[in-house]
């Protein structure tokens, strides 16, 4: 795909950062957008941004975690468009915390979203695409954590490492349909989820949430920039998109120096 002019794109978890900046850079390059989330008062200042853009954007309300939901998300899609040409599955939570003290409901709603929410976002939009037989792109939003893990983020590394290699298999299967899978894997990125990283256990002390908003204090990667580089993996279609310092810089030592990364990632 190396044109998005005119063609359909639903987006997940559009109503702020990587989201909102992937659903801008669609509308500059001519794209008609779908865009989902639970944020109704973001999500409706999102349209307003792209519609400025000359594009056409439609919104839907709802939880990527309930199936039901984007069910009805995909017939309202369907009743416009055959099928959409580019799916990015964004929506997603983190968590921190140490992985014998994570109450099993959070691993569950960690997992409902971060992978269920992949899952439920492919059955619903892949298989007109499929069956339309005119190629497209998915496009999973992972995660550094989906290359490496970390002490502290074990629930959010697992929901992140299926979600990179649901899209290794999933490549393996749209070949044959002309449809690309790319997972993205941004390091630190100045967005807003990071003061909506739920700490739980030990790691929920003040000091805890410290040296959390240091390690995002220290980053300079944008989501705009996340953004951009989203579609140029869409055209390139390229499969693992590793962004910034961190993730470039994981895959190359988890590669030839493993034993050096995993020292000085334990502490």
């Amino acid at each position: 795909m190396k044109s998005f002019k005119n063609k359909v794109a639903l987006i997940t978890g559009a109503s702020s950062g990587i989201g909102e900046s992937i659903a801008l850079a669609l509308a500059a390059e001519g794209a008609k957008l779908e865009l989902v989330a639970r944020d109704r008062e973001r999500l409706e200042h999102v349209r307003d941004l792209c519609v400025a853009k000359g594009v056409e954007v439609h919104l839907h309300f709802a939880d990527v975690a309930d199936e039901a939901q984007m069910n009805k998300v995909a017939d309202d899609v369907h009743a416009r468009h055959a099928a959409i040409d580019v799916l990015v599955n964004n929506a997603g939570v983190v968590m921190g915390g140490f992985t014998w003290e994570v109450e099993t409901a959070d691993w569950r709603r960690l997992h409902d979203v971060n992978v269920m929410g992949v899952v439920h976002g492919i059955r619903a939009f892949l298989p007109q695409m499929i069956e339309r037989r005119q190629g497209g792109h998915v496009v999973n939003i992972s995660s550094v954590s989906g290359l490496v893990g970390v002490r502290g983020m074990g629930t959010y590394s697992a929901s992140k490492f299926a979600v990179v290699g649901l899209s290794e298999s999933l490549r393996m299967e749209m070949h044959r349909f002309n449809i690309g899978v790319s997972v993205i894997c941004p390091g630190y990125v100045k967005t807003p989820i990071q003061s909506k990283v739920k700490m739980v256990g030990t790691l929920s002390s003040p000091d805890a949430r410290a040296r959390v908003e240091k390690e995002f204090s220290k980053t300079n990667l944008m989501p705009e920039t996340v953004a951009q580089r989203t579609l140029q993996a869409i055209r390139r279609n390229e499969f693992i998109a590793s962004i910034g310092r961190e993730a470039v810089m994981v895959r190359i030592f988890k590669r030839w120096a493993p034993g050096l990364l995993e020292r000085s990632l334990r502490g």
